[in-house]
């Protein structure tokens, strides 16, 4: 996961986003800070801290959800002649804009024409709903066993399951996240065969601007390909030719 973010981050600095201002992709950033809280969390496990390193996924479970709306916003609001800044993403950026509660923010996504139709493949009221119900209980404080998890020092009866639970939940999230990459930008995941032929003056090969770069492929065969129906969708609209 961390080295998918590192990478992404690399090769999204390529594209500038229309709707955002600057000439930065402002989402090289978020990707750097994805990273940075997997790192987070890997050090808190290693301190034994679990409580914390789940209070550190709910964090990294907003964050995807906020990159996947503002990506959303400013492509459905953008327009060249009268909207070329969208002002939500430029106060968001600035730190003027609150994002919309988890409710408001969900329903944007399921009825997004951008969204809608791999929104579907995920367990919004089931299987999410319940591990961001455990991620708050850590968050709050909402049971006293969440405070001896994080007493590396405590024997605390299946403490091998709660390390497990992270793990499940980091790779839900991930998966939601990397699905929605693929089908909202999957230009993020070229292979940069293309843009290096053209830096050295040359004709890049036909068809290599649809190659997808190695680490893309790997998170792809990792954690969407077990999906089956999920990986068909994305193969399907994906620009890119997926093995």
């Amino acid at each position: 996961m961390m080295n998918f973010y590192e990478s992404i981050s690399d090769t999204c600095l390529r594209f500038i986003p229309q709707g955002a201002p600057g000439v930065m992709n402002y989402a090289t950033y978020i990707f750097l800070a994805l990273e940075g809280t997997l790192d987070s969390i890997r050090l808190t496990l290693r301190e034994g801290r679990i409580t914390d390193a789940f209070t550190l996924v709910r964090k990294l479970f907003d964050d995807v959800l906020v990159e996947i709306y503002i990506d959303v916003t400013r492509k459905e609001k953008f327009d060249f002649e009268n909207n070329f800044v969208v002002q939500d993403v430029e106060e968001w950026i600035r730190g003027r804009h609150r994002i919309p509660k988890l409710e408001t923010l969900l329903g944007i996504l399921k009825k997004s024409p951008s969204t809608k139709e791999i929104y579907p493949f995920f367990g919004w009221d089931s299987y999410l709903k319940r591990y961001r119900q455990l991620l708050d209980d850590s968050v709050h404080s909402n049971r006293f066993r969440g405070i001896l998890l994080n007493c590396n020092e405590v024997l605390v009866e299946n403490r091998e399951r709660e390390l497990r639970n992270v793990s499940i939940v980091l790779k839900e999230i991930f998966l939601v996240h990397l699905a929605f990459i693929f089908h909202l930008n999957d230009h993020y995941l070229m292979a940069t065969d293309y843009m290096d032929y053209k830096d050295m003056g040359m004709e890049p090969p036909e068809g290599c601007s649809e190659w997808i770069a190695t680490y893309a492929q790997e998170a792809y065969d990792r954690y969407i390909r077990p999906h089956v129906k999920l990986a068909e969708f994305i193969k399907s609209e994906s620009g890119l030719k997926i093995e």
